[in-house]
């Protein structure tokens, strides 16, 4: 096991109480395992990604546990955790632009990178390591003294797949890599992560809302709504035999190509305020298949046909 998480909870710290944006999850993936994470915009997926790593608000309330390879990560102060960013996980983000220092060139933000984990690495040694990194990626090594501005969205994206795999990290976080592409660069940013992926030797996590890209990319999947995990299940599985309300109902929402069916489905009503989440099951306001007990207490996590799915319709209960 390279990364487990166990009852995590992720809390924001507001004036008017706790937002539990990741509350009570089980989480795991393999060594060279990718996952993905899917869910509606403010499922908690990106807080998730993000708490990995302990780069929210310094405000932000950690309990459970959170482990990559025998490290406890829950615990780690600021000092320590910077030992764990980019050394053994890497994160790419959502936006290169905000994400790289316009002021600063490439090969700075490279040894700047380098330099925090070796402390001892001479320019001439991280201006090697940068060239062989950015090739990789496909950017030509001479554009390192170049600033993030003079680059394309899609050579931006590839500068920051090669910053998260300059220190060959054991686990990469790709939170919504591919959002602000086109679908052409899309499709090369997520065959060039696939194929770095198995050349590295690394688990993965992709976080995103594209189900699509996680049907292609996935050995696992994790549906998150509203903090929780509610079904975890092989990506053939998920896609083929999805057990919960919400996963059947995210899966008919995916535009479809049929000329002959053109009407757009959606899921009706909104994700919970999760400053005051409903009492019962979190899915209940919306879901269609609801019983009185969904209201009132939240389900279990029942193992049904190789999945688990955290929902009363497989508990057995009547009403």
């Amino acid at each position: 096991m390279i990364f487990e998480a166990k009852d995590l909870r992720i809390y924001y710290k507001t004036k008017k109480g706790y937002v539990k944006a990741v509350d009570n999850i089980n989480f795991s993936v393999e060594k060279g395992q990718t996952v993905g994470l899917v869910g509606e915009s403010g499922c908690g997926k990106s807080t998730f990604g993000q708490g990995i790593l302990k780069i929210l608000p310094p405000t932000t309330y950690y309990s459970g546990n959170m482990r990559i390879e025998d490290i406890e990560l829950v615990g780690l102060n600021e000092n320590e955790i910077r030992k764990i960013r980019g050394k053994k996980i890497g994160m790419i983000f959502q936006d290169p632009m905000t994400s790289l220092n316009p002021v600063m060139k490439i090969e700075k933000l490279f040894f700047e990178t380098l330099k925090t984990h070796e402390p001892d690495i001479t320019e001439e040694e991280a201006r090697e390591r940068t060239a062989k990194v950015l090739e990789k990626v496909g950017i030509e090594p001479k554009r390192m003294s170049e600033y993030s501005f003079q680059f394309s969205g899609g050579m931006r994206q590839r500068v920051m797949i090669a910053l998260a795999l300059v220190l060959n990290p054991i686990l990469v976080i790709a939170d919504e890599p591919t959002t602000s592409l086109d679908v052409i660069v899309q499709a090369q940013i997520m065959k060039l992560l696939n194929e770095l992926r198995k050349e590295y030797d690394m688990s993965m996590i992709l976080i995103t809302h594209d189900l699509g890209v996680v049907a292609e990319m996935a050995d696992k999947i994790c549906v998150m709504y509203a903090g929780h995990i509610v079904e975890e299940a092989s990506s053939e599985n998920l896609y083929y035999n999805p057990k919960h309300p919400y996963t059947k109902l995210l899966l008919k929402s995916i535009p479809n190509t049929d000329i002959n069916d053109l009407e757009l489905k959606y899921i009706p009503g909104f994700p919970p305020d999760l400053s005051n989440p409903p009492v019962g099951c979190r899915f209940s306001p919306r879901c269609p298949f609801k019983k009185e007990i969904c209201e009132v207490k939240e389900p279990p996590i029942v193992e049904v046909e190789g999945s688990k799915v955290k929902c009363w319709l497989y508990s057995g209960v009547e009403k």
